[in-house]
């Protein structure tokens, strides 16, 4: 097999798992990418190999490809690296190690490393808790991305910040509107990416959004399930001309999510797992219309 071979066969790969929600063929994936890791030396295949499997929770090999692109010179996968070790996804929370590689990400340029290196500054992780330097990189990282040609990107986090910030300061207006622009950009990644930690993104901004106003239930889209499932309702919208529901459900203090058959813990569960015509349910957010709630 010849590198150029190769090349198109990782494209195939990561189109049909990506694009098609065709796992068939994950590990060909594997065998590709660590040929031409081996043939090429560069860390973008390993780097590429360990986001994947970052998507897919095995974050021991996420970890290991990862370390392999930053021992091979691609240093702005230190944001990845600081990801792992702030969370503790191997198992082990370091917040030392997180902000070291925040910090040599951030260096570069990362915005998401910024980002972490604000929210450590403002928990106290590591470094003394300080929320004006907090807010200092948050207000500095709006102003570098809010003209950016691909919005969606970087300032669905970036906004959902300074929505908090603003909200703070009692500039409820203000909040608002960072936290409607967030919610406008974020669903593209989400569509692109279909990462897990995006659908936390959005659940958190809009019980954030809603808790300072009412959201519009004639206007309702597939995102504000997050707000408007809390209590036991059926929701009902229409896909493709056909009708389904969606029903949350409080009984014996357990609370339940119904659709298609199938129950979930929570809406952020249903988000994660349930699918409509062979993808996630979110996939189809700008066809999915008519969302009407009934309280139970």
């Amino acid at each position: 097999m010849t590198v150029e071979e190769a090349r198109e066969l990782y494209e195939q790969y990561k189109k049909e798992i990506h694009w098609n929600n065709d796992h068939s063929n994950e590990d060909a994936l594997f065998e590709v990418t660590e040929f031409l890791l081996k043939q090429t030396g560069d860390p973008w295949y390993s780097s590429e190999l360990g986001s994947h499997y970052y998507e897919l929770r095995q974050f021991d090999l996420a970890k290991k490809y990862y370390e392999i692109s930053y021992e091979l010179g691609d240093h702005e996968i230190a944001s990845c690296l600081g990801y792992i070790w702030y969370y503790g996804r191997t198992g082990t929370v370091d917040y030392e190690k997180a902000f070291r590689y925040f910090s040599e990400a951030a260096d570069l340029g990362n915005g998401e490393a910024k980002r972490k290196l604000a929210d450590m500054y403002k928990n106290g992780y590591f470094v003394e808790k300080n929320y004006a330097k907090y807010c200092e990189i948050i207000e500095d990282l709006y102003e570098e991305h809010k003209e950016d040609e691909y919005k969606f990107i970087e300032l669905p986090d970036i906004c959902t910040r300074l929505a908090a910030i603003r909200k703070e300061e009692g500039n409820i207006p203000e909040a608002i509107r960072l936290y409607q622009m967030a919610k406008d950009y974020l669903p593209r990644r989400l569509q692109l990416m279909e990462f897990f930690g995006d659908i936390n993104v959005m659940d958190w901004l809009i019980n954030d959004l809603y808790s300072i106003t009412e959201p519009d239930y004639s206007a309702l889209d597939i995102y504000d399930l997050f707000f408007v499932m809390k209590e036991p309702v059926t929701v009902t919208f229409r896909f493709r001309q056909k009708k389904y529901q969606i029903r949350s459900v409080i009984e014996n203090g357990e609370y339940g999510v119904e659709f298609d058959g199938h129950w979930y813990r929570s809406v952020n569960e249903l988000f994660q797992k349930a699918e409509l015509d062979g993808k996630p349910i979110y996939v189809w957010d700008k066809e999915i219309y008519d969302l009407e709630v009934k309280r139970d």
